[in-house]
């Protein structure tokens, strides 16, 4: 099966994390963003999408520090996926 970690917000990230579902693909990590409060969210969320299936989701202030890139690396994906993340 293949392994993945995905990288997504934003109903872009929401459409996109269902097709990779239901393809079989196996999503060990959600990375996305935590919203801000001055933002009028009106879109659907990807971590809670996350929860339904299971997913664990992180929210790193930066998704580089070595701790973040430390604990996708021991995930061993096969793919990392972005879809709408602000930042990589």
């Amino acid at each position: 099966m293949t392994r993945a970690v995905v990288f997504a917000y934003h109903n872009v990230g929401v459409r996109c994390l269902k097709v990779l579902l239901a393809h079989g693909v196996d999503v060990a990590l959600v990375v996305t963003h935590v919203d801000n409060p001055s933002e009028q969210i009106w879109f659907d969320s990807v971590a809670a999408i996350a929860a339904d299936y299971g997913i664990p989701v992180i929210a790193p202030e930066d998704p580089n520090a070595p701790e973040e890139l430390r604990r996708i690396r021991e995930l061993a994906p096969d793919f990392l996926f972005s879809f709408y993340y602000r930042q990589m």
